[in-house]
């Protein structure tokens, strides 16, 4: 195996989207410099305040939210980052979103399997306007989702202004697994603040253990950073950290990883050992989106995790769910989505900007497709399709080493990532695009239909 500069100082490299890992074990363990960055005196990370949700006559669970001006930014409820949507699996729920800030927006519930009809990405609300979306909150589906604006043009602004909020899902694993009922479960959503990445609105927030496995719930709703994310002790040394959950839902078998890499629009949960007492650091490792030599980032700690001495071990589990095994035989066909750009500046998929009044792809309901993504521009394009969760079947030929289910693939410059795409959960016309978001607002976008 080639090593690309990008896996510099780490001995396995995945994403949360399932970059594969074959064959990690062959890289060079390479040695750091020194320690992570470790500041004092931070703030405690903040539990970010949740959306009350009240019951009508027929069990509907109703949230209510609305996008407002701040005076100096946009926020939902007030708040920025937006509040916490909690729901279970199970649930039926229905979100009235209210539109008050001078332009056309609308609430995309982000990773939420739901039909075309109720997620209507090609619909704006108007300013003082209201749209409500009901829906069952499909089993499986457990883990850590995201809310915030799909008004075509304008997306990227609304988002760096502040409407963006979380979603978690419980279900029943959340009680039935004793790691998971007993871990401290943080959630911590990452945007940006000028220049810098910042945790649930707080700079390097401190995050005080309080048991001896932290379950980090990672959103990345950055609207365009790519977050390679690590844990490491005060020496440098990566501290055992175990992915359980990916975009759409819990892995079969928790995997231990060093590094987690987040497109923009991802998610992962990971269980992290915080029985040693000392201090870690949660930390953005250089990464480069344009390719081999390409320039990185800056690495930078995120936020620091205190390990207060008496918690006892507390091993993670050793299998979570199974996850359903597509079989590529059954597809019906396979299919190029192609990215690319114009001389112009403007995004493309398959050589066209965007058109919402026109059909890029047809598919039928209960079918099975492979998608191979093409990335043939010189930066990595993280991949989002509405409606129908997905898996990796191969990157540049190299088999995904497990099975997962996710909403959003990053595909990497001069990369092809093939996917299996079951087309469930209702007909309708929907879209896929690159989630770094100006490129979906230049025109790196197309349009689904599925029939029945």
């Amino acid at each position: 195996m080639t090593t690309d500069p990008r896996l510099l100082r780490r001995r396995a490299f995945l994403t949360a989207a399932g970059a594969a890992v074959a064959g990690a074990a062959a890289l060079p363990v390479l040695l750091r410099a020194g320690g992570p960055d470790l500041p004092t005196d931070r703030p405690e990370l903040p539990d970010l305040p949740e959306i009350p949700l009240t019951t009508d006559a027929d069990g509907v669970r109703v949230a209510r939210l609305v996008a407002e001006s701040t005076g100096t930014g946009l926020a939902y409820n007030g708040t920025s980052p937006g509040p916490l949507l909690r729901v279970r699996e199970g649930d039926t729920v229905r979100v009235e979103f209210t539109n008050t800030v001078d332009a056309p927006s609308s609430l995309h519930l982000h990773g939420l399997p739901l039909t075309p009809e109720v997620d209507q990405p090609l619909h704006h609300v108007s300013p003082g306007e209201s749209h409500t979306q009901e829906f069952p909150v499909a089993e499986g589906c457990a883990g850590t989702h995201w809310y915030h604006p799909h008004a075509h043009g304008d997306v990227e602004r609304q988002l760096l202004a502040g409407l963006a909020g979380p979603i978690v899902v419980e279900g029943p694993l959340d009680r039935e697994v004793p790691a998971l009922a007993a871990a401290d479960d943080r959630l911590v959503m990452f945007t940006r603040a000028g220049r810098d990445v910042v945790a649930n609105g707080v700079d390097q927030p401190r995050i005080t253990a309080r048991s001896g496995l932290t379950r980090l719930r990672l959103l990345n709703s950055t609207a365009g950073d790519h977050l390679l994310l690590g844990c490491l002790r005060e020496d440098g040394s990566a501290v055992p950290t175990h992915l359980v959950t990916t975009d759409v839902g819990p892995v079969e078998h928790p995997r231990e990883v060093e590094e987690v890499l987040l497109a923009p629009g991802e998610r992962a949960e990971v269980l992290v050992e915080t029985v040693e007492a000392g201090r870690l650091a949660l930390v953005r490792l250089p990464y480069s989106v344009y390719g081999p030599g390409g320039e990185t980032n800056e690495e930078r700690t995120l936020a620091v995790v205190e390990v207060p001495a008496g918690h006892a071990p507390m091993p993670p589990p050793d299998r979570l769910l199974p996850v359903e095994e597509l079989d590529p035989a059954d597809a019906v066909r396979t299919r190029q989505v192609v990215f690319g750009a114009t001389p112009d500046g403007s995004f493309t998929i398959d050589g066209r900007i965007f058109d919402m009044d026109r059909v890029d792809a047809e598919a039928r309901l209960d079918t099975l497709e492979i998608w191979e993504v093409v990335n043939e521009h010189g930066s990595d394009h993280p991949f989002h399709l509405h409606s129908y969760p997905v898996q990796v079947l191969d990157r540049d030929g190299v088999p995904e080493p497990y099975r997962a289910w996710r909403d959003t693939v990053n595909v990497p410059a001069g990369s092809t990532v093939r996917l299996l795409v079951p087309f469930r959960h209702g007909a309708g016309r929907t879209v896929y695009h690159c989630h770094i978001l100006n490129h979906e607002d230049l025109g790196m976008m197309g349009v689904l239909e599925v029939t029945g």
